[in-house]
């Protein structure tokens, strides 16, 4: 008898099938493995007994991934003959399965080698890790130095970081790229806001790091951001460190990559590690986006274009294999140059919108009077209404690097509306107030083109900022106005893809930049362009290009 295991797998690595190969070979179960774009199958053959205790040992062994999209089985005619060849059967550096933790929870070392580590203060040599009690006592040691009050940095061969006490996260996000680690997944919920896909996200092979709004009980008690990275722990120190720090009670860490000058403390690990770095975005149906993987490499021929938003665009078509349709790009991201585009064979890749940026304060208001009598009357209110805001913004400068962009443009209406009082966290303000948003509709902003008919045109800002300075003098509270420069964003993209699918005749809708990993927003211009648009996103390549 042959059973055949379908798995639909969204990724071009070839980790499942090694995972496959050696849980059958374990097992000792005649086996192939053949792989069809992203559908993967192992054909076992046995007796009925032995394949269904093999289905019992699969389905515990094989790990939970996000690239998991659907599983099957079915009785299969015949075992083929030309299925995968695994070079090696060996999954060493893939670190968080079943049998590898295991042998990790079994012999308490970081790696799969029975190693050494040592503990230090101010370089100084306080506990050594050899044995299996040693190796215990030094993560007592590291769980109590932690429960101190104090920061201990981890020194692989390859990486290093630093951990804290959570209470210690305002300290450590000073560095600019802090995470929460969590020392077990029944912990989340006691800090942030999250679904059960999103738990299981977590939870899965690759260890991802999401984005999620910190709840308000543990806000009252704590000092930290309304918005945190939170993860598990990636790495097997962190995985037994966890461990050990859950039986004192300690449910979340802060950490950091950049360096830190308050840890007096180390440990050494005298070995290479494998830190996974993936940050991702859950959608509400499941779909999971890639922000960010520093160990993906993309292939070649995506390397070599320059252009951010090219390279964006590029990599989705080559996930979702479009080259042969004609297809709009959206690409809004927070550190690129924003722009829509359009590919077919025809023509290739055009250029359709940019978005140009004031130079300054002073000559946004200048060039927002100068379009009608209106428009400086506006202005002339605002200065007298805002009096404080107005001569903020005037005592601002508009970096001269600023990436032309949505975000950039968000920053910049942020100061003006009294947002935010911080230039470097003014985008930000404002989209955490729009997640933070309780109703349904907010104010329309404008989002308009300079040449309101043409497909091939710049972004018109001036009609942005006057539309937000119109409702800001209405008395439209901060929250609410920041939901419309978000929901005003969906519709004009859901607006502008109908538009190109009419007159351009677009077959296929891209979405690729940083934006498009913010839940709430992505989730609105997915819903909305959905009913008459095929959307494709990156899945496997990280989104921002």
């Amino acid at each position: 008898m042959i059973l055949a295991f379908e798995f639909e797998y969204g990724s071009n690595n070839d980790i499942l099938e090694r995972l496959l190969c050696e849980i059958a070979t374990d097992f000792a179960i005649l086996h192939a493995i053949q792989r069809t774009d992203n559908t993967i199958t192992l054909f076992a053959e046995d007796n009925e007994e032995r394949l269904g205790a093999f289905a019992d040992t699969l389905a515990a062994m094989l790990p939970l991934s996000i690239f998991f999209k659907s599983t099957n089985v079915f009785v299969a005619p015949n075992r083929p003959q030309d299925g995968i060849v695994c070079t090696s059967t060996s999954c060493e550096d893939i670190v968080f399965t079943p049998k590898h933790l295991a042998f990790v929870d079994e012999t308490l070392s970081p790696s799969l080698r029975t190693i050494g580590f040592d503990m230090y203060e101010n370089e100084t040599l306080i506990a050594k890790g050899v044995t299996r009690d040693e190796r215990e006592s030094l993560y007592e040691k590291v769980v109590e130095t932690l429960v101190q009050g104090h920061f201990v940095k981890v020194c692989y061969r390859n990486e290093t970081y630093t951990i804290a006490p959570i209470e210690a996260y305002e300290t450590v996000s000073q560095t600019g790229d802090a995470e929460v680690i969590a020392t077990d997944l029944s912990a989340l919920e006691r800090m942030v806001v999250i679904r059960d896909n999103e738990i299981k996200a977590l939870a899965t092979l690759e260890r991802p790091a999401l984005r999620l709004k910190v709840n308000a009980v543990f806000a009252q008690k704590s000092s930290i951001a309304s918005r945190v990275w939170i993860r598990l722990a990636n790495d097997l120190f962190l995985y037994q460190l966890s461990k050990a720090l859950q039986k004192k009670g300690v449910a979340f860490l802060a950490k950091t990559t950049k360096p830190c000058e308050s840890a007096s403390f180390s440990v050494v690990i005298d070995e290479n590690t494998i830190i996974d770095t993936m940050r991702i975005c859950v959608f509400e149906n499941g779909e999971i986006v890639l922000l960010k993987d520093d160990t993906i490499l993309m292939p070649e021929a995506l390397q070599k274009i320059e252009e951010p938003s090219h390279r964006a665009f590029a990599s989705i078509m080559h996930e979702h294999r479009i080259f042969e349709n004609v297809t709009t790009c959206f690409y809004l991201s927070c550190t690129h140059d924003d722009r829509i585009m359009q590919y077919s064979k025809e023509h290739g890749m055009l250029n359709l919108v940019s978005f140009p940026l004031p130079e300054s304060y002073q000559a946004l208001f200048e060039e927002i009077e100068h379009t009608s009598a209106s428009a400086k009357r506006l202005v002339e209110n605002y200065r007298t209404h805002f009096p404080d805001l107005y001569a903020k913004a005037l005592a601002t400068s508009i970096p001269a690097n600023l990436p032309k962009s949505i975000f950039s443009l968000w920053n910049i209406a942020s100061i003006l509306l009294g947002l935010c009082d911080v230039w470097e966290e003014g985008a930000q303000k404002l989209i955490e107030n729009a997640e933070d948003f309780g109703g349904q509709k907010g104010p329309r902003i404008d989002y308009y083109l300079q040449k309101e008919d043409a497909l091939i045109s710049d972004f018109n800002y001036l009609r942005l900022i006057r539309s937000a300075m119109s409702f800001k003098l209405a008395g439209t509270d901060d929250v609410t106005l920041s939901f419309g420069f978000m929901e005003s964003l969906a519709y004009f993209i859901s607006d502008t893809a109908d538009a190109h699918k009419e007159n351009m005749g677009c077959e296929k809708i891209a979405l690729g930049g940083l934006m498009f990993g913010l839940k709430r927003f992505s989730e609105m211009v997915i819903k909305n362009i959905k009913p008459n648009h095929t959307i494709c996103m990156n899945q496997e390549l990280p989104i921002d290009g």
